[in-house]
């Protein structure tokens, strides 16, 4: 998990927080962002009993997956 919530996290604008939701939704690259919507993403997260998903997180979940389809998935996974 740590690994994955290490690279995650290095996507401008998204805190390590928002990466361990990613996480536990089953994002464990940029890769796996690719065509997933983060409006629905956040939704799942708020259902989560075991999560807090601040309001912002919203955008930072928004922001990686345009950051994912735009191309940029090479660029964090060092």
């Amino acid at each position: 998990m740590d690994s994955a919530v290490s690279q995650l996290s290095k996507i401008p604008g998204v805190s390590v927080k928002a990466a361990e939701g990613m996480y536990l939704l089953g994002i464990r690259s940029m890769e796996d962002l690719k065509g997933k919507d983060g409006d629905e993403m956040y939704a799942a997260l708020r259902e989560r009993k075991d999560f807090y998903a601040e309001p912002c997180m919203q955008k930072m979940l928004k922001i990686a997956v345009g950051m994912a389809d735009k191309g940029y998935t090479d660029k964090f996974e060092r």
